[in-house]
């Protein structure tokens, strides 16, 4: 007989006043009243004109936190959290309570909704509009503590209206707050995996969940271990990276957090003027799972914050505790202003520059580099030096960028590799994996492959410039102009068979853009070269003055570019792969 699987959810309709009031009394986390709230007014007015009319806006989802088994050998649970609504939640408090929302520059502001009870439109609030006595210019009045006779009547009043008659829709919108909404209650029995199948099902916008924002919401609902303001920590800090000027608005609009020792800890990051590693929330924890502790997956963090034993496969308070404890410290070492300024040069000695010009495409290798830094820095030196710690660093880092190691998901590759670096000898680790990924057939054949693009946002091409940068190298036919800082004025990526040519020739645009065929130039040189043939133009005087040999081989052009013609196009991108895969080649073996 077929086993009967058990339930994973039940359904209730809850009056949207229920709703408001369980986060009013702090039984559910709701951390978007604390974030960013990315709605604009109109979103929130629509949300409020269709409760007006009786439309429904849609379930929202609740999940219980697992049961835990408290010292005393109790049962405790946590807040419920809001897995899918938390937008509309916080503009319905926000329209109807009068709660401020926080923008993205952490600033606190009101969105007032207006209500014109003649029409039964409503509108966001505008200055003709507040000046309009036909208008209730903040329908939130209508919710707090107010006589509704007495303000109907003086509203009549004041517009020469039938009170009994404007009456209605005034009462029509305040009982809105009645309305019900379905609620998705997920059982506390289901993992972060199950909850987030379930998600994906029931929604219909076609939005993922996300396993770093179900970590932030999870760290909000728990304030009794400190998990708020590791919420905080983590999302101004990765802020901060992107906008220093929001320093002042924690400082006003959060003083609460700006006393703590957190705060302290992560202020630093507004002098940073770096952009070159940007972290997002997401990607901190991903560091911070890889070297605290030792495992790739975002729901492993929220099980482990839940309280999960993955030992005993129990929720206890004692877990709870010392998974705190470690992200905590996690926390703290990946804020830490030494170690993130440590690692910053790590990349930037590889060539990096910034992210508008240059850096690696895709963070994964990045966050994975950084978690890697700070194992490595933390375990016992005795046996290897900070310039060994750097050097398997940057090694791995340029190998996984060009063996797309960490390509898509990559939560299950992180996960293997840090337990490799935690259970082994790092050296021997790296020694084994560049064995395995960069042999001879790699530098020879799979490399030279991985050139035949037209991406310049493929990591063999990134690689190749991060090369040219590390060594200084001349941009091509120049005496002064480095290729940094060709990248840094923004000159050209020029088509050393230019393109126009190519197109008359009758050649298509994927065959005349490929990487292989690039080159940075300074504007003026490329404004000689125009359209004109290889070997025309490199018989000319003029652009041909600083050329040389070096020059040349820097830019992994070959000479005899000199002498060819359309005819010559496919061999000389084959001559170049070939001279660009040996120049990352020694560029790698150099680090």
């Amino acid at each position: 007989m077929k086993k009967i699987e058990k339930k994973k959810y039940d359904v209730q309709n809850s009056a949207i006043s229920t709703i408001l009031g369980w986060i009013e009394n702090d039984e559910i986390g709701l951390p978007e009243l604390q974030r960013p709230f990315v709605w604009n007014t109109v979103k929130v007015r629509d949300l409020i004109d269709s409760l007006y009319h009786g439309y429904p806006i849609g379930y929202i989802i609740t999940w219980d936190n697992p049961k835990v088994r408290l010292k005393d050998g109790s049962i405790g649970r946590g807040k419920k959290i809001i897995i899918d609504g938390q937008q509309r939640i916080t503009a319905l408090r926000a329209a109807l309570m009068g709660d401020s929302v926080v923008t993205k520059k952490f600033e606190k502001k009101r969105i007032k909704i207006a209500f014109k009870p003649e029409t039964g439109e409503f509108q966001t609030l505008t200055s003709p509009i507040e000046k309009d006595k036909r208008w209730i210019s903040d329908i939130s009045v209508l919710f707090g503590e107010v006589n509704l006779f007495e303000f109907v009547s003086q509203f009549a009043k004041d517009n020469d209206y039938d009170a009994m008659k404007i009456s209605q829709p005034i009462q029509r919108l305040r009982d809105l707050a009645n309305n019900d909404v379905g609620n998705i209650m997920l059982s506390s029995d289901l993992d972060i995996s199950a909850v987030t199948e379930i998600f994906n099902r029931i929604n219909s916008k076609g939005t993922e969940l996300s396993s770093a924002d179900f970590i932030m919401s999870k760290l909000a609902a728990d304030t009794e271990h400190g998990g708020n303001d590791l919420r905080k920590t983590v999302e101004y800090f990765a802020t901060l990276l992107e906008d220093p000027t929001i320093l002042q608005n924690l400082m006003v609009n959060d003083t609460e957090f700006s006393t703590t020792d957190y705060y302290a800890k992560i202020k630093w990051a507004a002098k940073e003027r770096t952009n070159l590693y940007n972290p997002r929330f997401g990607d901190i924890f991903h560091a911070i799972l890889g070297f605290e502790f030792g495992r790739g997956r975002h729901a492993d963090l929220i099980s482990l914050i839940s309280g999960r034993d993955f030992n005993k496969k129990t929720y206890t308070e004692e877990a709870m505790q010392a998974a705190y404890a470690k992200l905590s410290e996690g926390v703290l070492a990946v804020v830490n202003q030494s170690n993130f300024e440590r690692y910053l040069m790590i990349l930037k000695s590889l060539g990096m520059l910034t992210r508008d010009t240059l850096v690696l495409n895709g963070l994964g290798v990045l966050n994975f580099g950084y978690s890697l830094y700070l194992l490595l820095k933390r375990q016992d030196q005795s046996s290897m030096t900070n310039s060994q710690i750097e050097m398997i660093v940057k090694k791995w880092i340029i190998m996984s960028a060009l063996t797309h190691r960490y390509g898509g998901s990559s939560e299950s590759q992180s996960w293997q590799d840090i337990t490799r670096f935690i259970k082994e000898d790092p050296l021997t680790v790296l020694k084994d994996v560049l064995r395995q990924n960069l042999s001879e057939d790699f530098w020879t054949v799979t490399l030279p492959q991985q050139l035949m693009t037209s991406s310049t946002q493929s990591n063999a091409w990134r690689v190749f410039e991060m090369t040219q940068v590390k060594n200084g190298d001349l941009a091509w036919l120049e005496k002064d102009h480095t290729v940094e800082s060709v990248l840094n004025q923004q000159g050209n990526v020029h088509h050393i068979f230019p393109r126009a040519y190519l197109k008359r020739e009758g050649l298509t645009q994927k065959q005349y853009n490929q990487v292989a065929n690039y080159t940075q130039i300074t504007q003026p040189r490329n404004l000689q070269i125009s359209d004109q043939i290889p070997r025309d133009y490199l018989a000319d005087s003029q652009i041909t003055e600083f050329a040389t040999s070096d020059n040349f081989r820097e830019n992994a052009i070959p000479e005899e570019v000199c002498q060819f013609d359309a005819s010559n196009y496919d061999k000389f991108l084959q001559m170049r792969r070939q001279l660009m895969a040996q120049k990352i080649r020694h560029y790698f073996e150099s680090l």
